[in-house]
C-alpha cells in the first residue's frame, strides 16, 4: 500500500530529490556591494520571474541530485497562439519525456504506451515557485534579497523566502539578472540545511518559439487516460488543523489501482508552493515503527496507523507538520 502511494504521489508532485548539505554562503556576494539606487525589492524581482517564466521562449538544462546521483534534465518552453507549451525530458538512461499543452500533460516512456492526463496545473520545473502569489504569501514568508552571484555563467541575484513558522520549508531562489528566469532553487529546513536543489547549467532564451516545439503543438497527443473515477467528495473525514496558508483544494474517494476493491479517501492540500496528499484507508498490513517515516530530500512519506485506519501523508513538508495534520484527522460526527 505504502509503496503504491509513493509511486502515485511522485507522478503528481514531480518531486526533486537530493542529499542534505550545508548552505554555501561563500557563493553569495553581500548586498552591501549592490548599488542601492538600482536595487529593487525582493517581491519586484520575484514578480519579474513569474512573468518571465510564463511568457518567454527558453530552454533550460539543469541538474538534480538524488542519493548522491546526478541526473541531468531539460525543459523547453514556449508560447503558441497565447498558449504555453512545455517539453520536459530526462537526458540519461531510458527515454522519458512529457509534453504539457492546452490542458493536458502527455507522458512518453521507452517500452511503454504513451498516455495523457487532463490538468490545468503547471507541472514544469520551478513551476510552484514561479506561479506563487508572492503578495498573498507575505502571511507565510518573508522575502529578503541576500546578494548576487553567478550561476550557469549568468549574473544572478539570490532571494531568500524565509518561512514564518516551522511548519513549512524556506527557499532560496536565484534569478538571471538579464531574463529574470530562475537559475537555482534550494529547499531549506529550519536547521539551515539544503534538502533539495535544482540548478541550471545552461540557459538559452529566444524571441521566437523553438520550431520543433511549435511543431509538437500541432501533433496528435495520446488519449487522456481515466484510471479511476472519484465517487464522492470526502465528507466522512475532518482535518481540524492546517498550517497557515494551506487550504484543502480537493477531496474524493477513488481506487489507487485498477485491481483495488476498496476506495481510498483522498484529500489534497496546497499552500501555493507545496502540494500535500493525504490518503485514508483501512489498515491492511501493520508497519514497523521504522517504516512509518520515509524521507527523500524534502519529500516526506508519513504513515499513522490507529485502530483499523491508516493515514498516509506525502508532500514537501517537515515531519512535525505531517504529524500534526495526521493527529487532527477525525471521522465526521
Amino acid at each position: 500500500m505504502k509503496c503504491r502511494l509513493f509511486l502515485v504521489a511522485l507522478c503528481s508532485l514531480m518531486s526533486l530529490l537530493v542529499a542534505p548539505k550545508l548552505i554555501a554562503s561563500t557563493e553569495i556576494v553581500s548586498t552591501e556591494e549592490v548599488d542601492s539606487q538600482t536595487q529593487e525589492t525582493a517581491i519586484s524581482y520575484l514578480n519579474k520571474m513569474k512573468q518571465a517564466y510564463t511568457q518567454l521562449n527558453y530552454e533550460l538544462v539543469y541538474l538534480n541530485t538524488a542519493q548522491n546521483q546526478i541526473e541531468p534534465k531539460r525543459l523547453i518552453h514556449g508560447v503558441v497562439d497565447g498558449k504555453r507549451i512545455a517539453y520536459f525530458s530526462f537526458l540519461n538512461g531510458a527515454m522519458r519525456e512529457t509534453l504539457q499543452f492546452d490542458g493536458k500533460i502527455s507522458f512518453y516512456q521507452q517500452g511503454n504506451q504513451a498516455y495523457s492526463f487532463a490538468t490545468q496545473r503547471d507541472q514544469s520545473i520551478f513551476a510552484n515557485i514561479a506561479n506563487f502569489d508572492f503578495v498573498k504569501g507575505n502571511k507565510s514568508y518573508e522575502y529578503i534579497v541576500i546578494g548576487k552571484g553567478r550561476i550557469a555563467g549568468k549574473k544572478a541575484i539570490a532571494i531568500r523566502m524565509v518561512s514564518k513558522d516551522n511548519y513549512r520549508y524556506s527557499y532560496i531562489v536565484w534569478l538571471d539578472l538579464n531574463s529574470y528566469l530562475p537559475l537555482r532553487l534550494d529547499v531549506i529546513n529550519k536547521s539551515n540545511l539544503i534538502l533539495e536543489q535544482t540548478m541550471v547549467v545552461s540557459l538559452i532564451t529566444s524571441d521566437q518559439i523553438n520550431p520543433w516545439l511549435k511543431q509538437l503543438s500541432t501533433q496528435t497527443k495520446p488519449e487522456v487516460l481515466h484510471l479511476v473515477t472519484a465517487t464522492a467528495k470526502v465528507a466522512q473525514w475532518d482535518v481540524d488543523w492546517l498550517p497557515k496558508g494551506f487550504e484543502i483544494v480537493k477531496g474524493d474517494q477513488h481506487k489507487l489501482m485498477m485491481h483495488d476493491t476498496d476506495p481510498v479517501s483522498y484529500i489534497m492540500l496546497d499552500d501555493g508552493i507545496s502540494l500535500v496528499s493525504i490518503y485514508i484507508s483501512n489498515v491492511k498490513t501493520r508497519l514497523a515503527e521504522q517504516q512509518r517515516v520515509i524521507k527523500r530530500g524534502g519529500t516526506l512519506i508519513y504513515t499513522k496507523q490507529q485502530d483499523n485506519v491508516e493515514v498516509n501523508i506525502i508532500g514537501q513538508i517537515p515531519l512535525e507538520t505531517a504529524e500534526r495534520i495526521a493527529a487532527s484527522i477525525k471521522p465526521v460526527r
